[in-house]
């Protein structure tokens, strides 16, 4: 009996765990569009899961701030107003320019090659893809730190600002921050020159900060609501 238990709570986690990355990953892509109601059924059905682990999976969320949790309505997809947007960029601001600091002493050689030739990817990329390399390689530069809360806290408030950037169609209508801008700081990265880095990445979120409030800003104060993804949603 007590085998079979344990079983079944192995099993329960992973489907808890396959619901929040999938539903994760839409609500961050845009699947599901800012004030959305989301639909416990017919997500159930297409996940192919009961409503306990989809009910955990909404808490998870919940407290990464893409959903709200609303008595008598539901799970809620965030809809993040200018101010939030700029409290989560402070917050990223100090965690990457930590990341670099910590990574030009812990980063391997093998890392800053392969963060080198993600810049390099970036700087000949398509319009479509620039925005994916431009955060993988802010990433990877957190990655590189080779500490584990700051990469936890991180990944959060990323999601966080992708979401934004997904669901006000950032891709589709204009280009990611030119790499140009990343010259600077990946230079310095790559001769382990902390001062430098970090002098560079915070002139490069400075603009990010100021991109970012150009953007949301007029659409704030129109009352308009963030574009939806046009991805088509999985059946």
């Amino acid at each position: 009996m007590q085998n079979e238990s344990r079983s079944f709570l192995i099993e329960h986690s992973s489907l808890q765990a396959r619901a929040l990355d999938r539903l994760r990953d839409e609500i961050v892509n845009g699947v599901w569009k800012p004030g959305e109601r989301l639909q416990e059924r017919t997500l159930c059905q297409r996940f192919g899961i009961s409503r306990s682990p989809l009910r955990e999976a909404y808490q998870v969320l919940a407290a990464e701030g893409l959903l709200e949790l609303a008595r008598n309505r539901g799970a809620i997809v965030a809809s993040p107003s200018l101010s939030d947007v700029l409290q989560h960029h402070v917050l990223l601001d100090a965690l990457e320019t930590l990341a670099i600091e910590l990574a030009c002493d812990a980063a391997s050689d093998a890392e800053l090659a392969e963060i080198a030739a993600k810049h390099e990817e970036e700087r000949h990329a398509k319009t479509v893809d620039a925005y994916r390399l431009n955060n993988e390689l802010h990433r990877m530069i957190v990655m590189a730190s080779h500490n584990r809360p700051l990469q936890d806290a991180h990944i959060v408030a990323q999601r966080r600002l992708i979401h934004v950037q997904n669901v006000n169609g950032f891709q589709r209508e204009e280009p990611a921050p030119p790499a140009a801008e990343h010259e600077r700081f990946i230079r310095a990265l790559l001769k382990r020159s902390k001062a430098e880095a970090v002098r560079g990445l915070r002139a490069h979120l400075a603009n990010v900060k100021s991109h970012l409030r150009s953007r949301l800003e007029p659409r704030e104060r129109a009352g308009s609501r963030p574009l939806r993804n046009t991805a088509a949603r999985k059946t």
